[in-house]
């Protein structure tokens, strides 16, 4: 049992950036499978920011307003409306710090400028920002997708605004 729980959090672990960004393969820009893999990547992110940060502050919420907030009809709106910025937030911290989230290591991709620095603080917040553009649209995120798909980069709005691009890892 203990070997199991070691190999689960040695897994756990490893999805934590490191504080020096690895090499980034600038080539692979605009592939169709960093697209996809940066979409599972921000699921995974969304997840996380999900369950490991909002779920306990809702629960902490709930227990000190006696179960009222989870019986209200605003539970729902204020959560979902509450996950926009912890994901804007969460993504700016750990790509401000380490140039990729969790997300990102774990499908092998780094954000760098465009000359494949890392992302430096202003330009993180930029293009985390701006992701609010990129949700819009019915159904949500076709204005992400659409200027990702459309680029020869496979940029975002907010990409582009700060001239950075999501690459694969050397």
């Amino acid at each position: 049992m203990a070997d199991t729980t070691e190999a689960w959090s040695s897994r756990v672990l490893s999805l934590y950036p490191t504080s020096e960004p690895p090499a980034p393969a600038l080539d692979t820009a605009g592939e169709r499978g960093v697209l996809w893999d940066r979409g599972l990547a921000a699921l995974f992110d969304l997840l996380v920011c999900l369950f490991v940060v909002e779920a306990p502050l809702v629960f902490a919420l709930d227990t000190l307003t006696a179960g009222l907030f989870g019986e209200s009809p605003l539970f729902l709106p204020v959560t979902l409306l509450a996950l926009g910025p912890l994901v804007v937030t969460y993504s700016f911290a750990f790509e401000w710090r380490y140039a990729r989230t969790p997300g990102k290591v774990w499908r092998g991709l780094v954000t760098v400028t465009d000359d494949g620095e890392p992302c430096p603080a202003l330009a993180a917040a930029t293009r985390n920002l701006l992701r609010y553009v990129d949700y819009l649209g019915v159904p949500p995120l076709v204005v992400g997708l659409a200027s990702a798909l459309l680029s020869s980069r496979g940029r975002r709005v907010g990409d582009r605004v700060a001239r950075t691009v999501v690459v694969r890892i050397r």
